[in-house]
């Protein structure tokens, strides 16, 4: 059963990789030139089709090199990691780590502030947001400290909105989340992430965020000059909707079809639908056709399988009660002979020991067959009643007792050197036993050896006979119905042998050549 479900996933799977190959691979996924034109020529039409929201020029913004620090992220961080611990807007820890702020640069600013923040200064003047350096040591601009600070008039939103040049870029989204929205080009800034923020700052051509396209004009280099038209993203989206491309940022490591700078072009999921040619996408509508096919037999051939199984357990399940009646009378009518066995000639005896061994063994078949349907219709297949056996060697001669007699130099009991107790279920290790050895006698060849060992706490009990094994795994031998050339029975004694060792915790191992079943069991007392 299961090697069918094996198959279904396996035939969808190639029919999925089949598919993506023939749609997805048709020939290699990289721009040629003609397409590198058409790109080229969709953004010149967006630029002349789509107005920019504004138009941006950053160096009417920032004045001096300093002041574009605070468009550039990598300012915002600590020039001292333990400086960020430090909240430099409050008066808590005054003047800690001081030392770290004496090498700072402008450390007469740094002063100045340290002062106010302590209650050592009362006021600041006027110049000293919009003189450099704006950056405190501790990654945070002074008018952003200024703006965490107690004092009232920092916090008033048309001082914060004169200041928005003074603040750093990355201090605008928490202004926003406190005073509401900023407007015009700072409102923008606080949208964009920290990514976006540093392709500006290293005034990258194109830049795409989550609600912007920043597209930087060109100026001769000699001026430096930093100005963007801004788009907003969803026109952008809208305008390519039209077109048979897609726009993302490039990630490193991923396919792309035409990388432009920063950015990355593929063709969107219908485009490349229209591309595949008929050739293929007829291949892959008769693989489909195909695949279904496949999978509606292989499901058709489960459900007849599994009714097949039905009928054959409840045929088993019929003869086995109805065998139990007679069986049992005929127990009854030989146990009643037996006691006139002296008074029979020669002849009849033998009849009589014959008719006995077929109906004892009529009664093994069909005590065969009610433990496996009982097993076959349980979870748990066997409540086992574990009992500590004080002599391993003496229990088993006495079980093979008959087996002794009866072949008395053809079966061999090979017990432990030294003998030793045991916890198990006698009765369902001896149901095991004997479904191997009657095995190893019917369909394996003369001499049997049954042999004894205990090793690491387990007991190994080994049934070898000189026959070969048929060229089957252990799992496919012990399968349901699986039946010796010789057999006459039901082809269920290796599946019940193998099902109660293993809910027993056990293992049921075989070799060939010649063949040897090991039986291998935990002392259940010992495991606790």
């Amino acid at each position: 059963m299961k090697s069918y479900f094996l198959l279904i996933i396996t035939a969808i799977s190639m029919a999925f990789v089949t598919g993506y190959f023939a749609l997805f691979l048709q020939g290699s996924y990289t721009a040629t030139p003609q397409d590198v034109i058409e790109i080229n020529h969709l953004k010149g039409s967006f630029q002349k089709k789509v107005n920019p929201m504004t138009i941006i020029n950053f160096n009417s913004l920032y004045y001096s090199r300093e002041q574009f620090q605070l468009l550039d992220p990598l300012y915002s961080l600590p020039t001292v990691k333990n400086l960020r611990a430090i909240r430099y807007s409050t008066k808590d820890d005054c003047f800690k780590s001081f030392k770290n702020l004496l090498n700072s640069r402008n450390f007469e600013k740094v002063w100045v502030w340290e002062r106010y923040r302590c209650g050592w200064r009362k006021n600041l003047s006027s110049n000293f947001f919009l003189e450099p350096p704006f950056i405190h040591p501790s990654g945070k601009s002074y008018a952003f400290l200024a703006f965490e600070s107690s004092t009232p008039g920092y916090k008033n939103k048309s001082w914060v909105l004169n200041h928005l040049p003074y603040f750093h870029v990355t201090e605008l989204k928490s202004i926003k989340m406190a005073l509401g929205d900023l407007g015009g080009i700072f409102g923008t800034l606080s949208d964009l992430d920290q990514e976006a923020l540093q392709s500006i700052a290293r005034g990258e051509g194109t830049i795409l965020s989550d609600k912007y396209l920043f597209a930087r004009l060109k100026y001769p280099k000699v001026f430096s000059i930093l100005e963007y038209r801004i788009y907003s993203r969803s026109k952008l989206n809208d305008f390519l909707k039209g077109s048979p491309y897609t726009l993302s940022n490039y990630q490193q490591g991923h396919t792309c079809f035409y990388k432009d700078g920063a950015l990355c072009w593929d063709y969107n999921v219908r485009h490349i639908f229209t591309q595949a040619n008929k050739g293929a996408l007829s291949f892959l509508i008769g693989l489909i056709i195909i695949v279904t096919l496949v999978v509606r037999l292989l499901l058709v051939k489960i459900r007849n399988q599994k009714k097949e199984d039905d009928r054959r357990r409840l045929a088993l399940q019929v003869l086995t009660h109805e065998f139990r009646t007679p069986v049992t009378s005929l127990l009854l009518t030989i146990e009643k002979m037996s006691k006139d066995y002296s008074k029979f000639d020669e002849a009849t005896q033998e009849d009589l020991l014959r008719i006995s061994s077929e109906v004892f063994r009529l009664q093994r078949l069909t005590e065969t067959s009610r433990n496996y349907l009982k097993a076959a219709q349980n979870k748990k297949l066997i409540q086992f009643n574990y009992e500590r056996v004080p002599s391993l060697n003496t229990f088993f001669d006495e079980f093979l007792g008959d087996y002794l007699m009866d072949y008395p130099n053809e079966f061999l009991l090979e017990p432990l050197n030294e003998d030793t107790s045991f916890c198990f279920d006698s009765y369902w290790l001896g149901t095991c036993l004997k479904n191997l050895v009657e095995n190893a006698l019917t369909h394996g060849s003369l001499p049997v050896a049954v042999r004894l060992n205990i090793l690491d706490e387990k007991l190994f009990i080994e049934v070898e006979d000189q026959g070969e094994a048929p060229e089957l795994e252990l799992t496919e031998l012990t399968k349901e119905f699986v039946k010796g050339n010789k057999s006459e029975g039901t082809g269920l004694g290796l599946n019940i042998v193998l099902k109660t060792i293993k809910e027993m915790g056990g293992e049921l191992k075989l070799n060939t050549n010649p063949t040897r079943f090991t039986i291998i069991i935990s002392d259940k007392k010992k495991k606790g």
